[in-house]
């Protein structure tokens, strides 16, 4: 009898497209796969990012493109970039 390869990849969370929100620019790959596969960066740190067990997986905000937890992250994604910028200010 042949065991069939418990492959984590193919689970179907892996395979919803993702937005990287970079310091300078917003970049969407097609899946979670292909994001690790371009940017070096760990499937489970990009996946934890978007569901938001993590604040960031290295330095880079993650995100859902659509789905259950895409507002919701959403919302905090530009609640940090506004409170990141009144700190900016209160600096100057």
């Amino acid at each position: 009898m042949q065991l069939k390869p418990n492959n984590k990849k193919t689970k179907r969370r892996f395979q919803l497209p993702v937005i990287a929100h970079f310091a300078d620019r917003s970049v969407r790959f097609n899946n979670i796969l292909e994001a690790e596969r371009i940017t070096g960066i760990n499937y489970n740190l990009i996946f934890e990012a978007c569901i938001g067990k993590l604040h960031k997986a290295r330095n880079v905000y993650w995100e859902f493109e659509k789905g259950n937890h895409y507002l919701r992250y959403k919302s905090h994604y530009m609640r940090a970039t506004q409170k990141m910028l009144e700190e900016g200010h209160k600096h100057h």
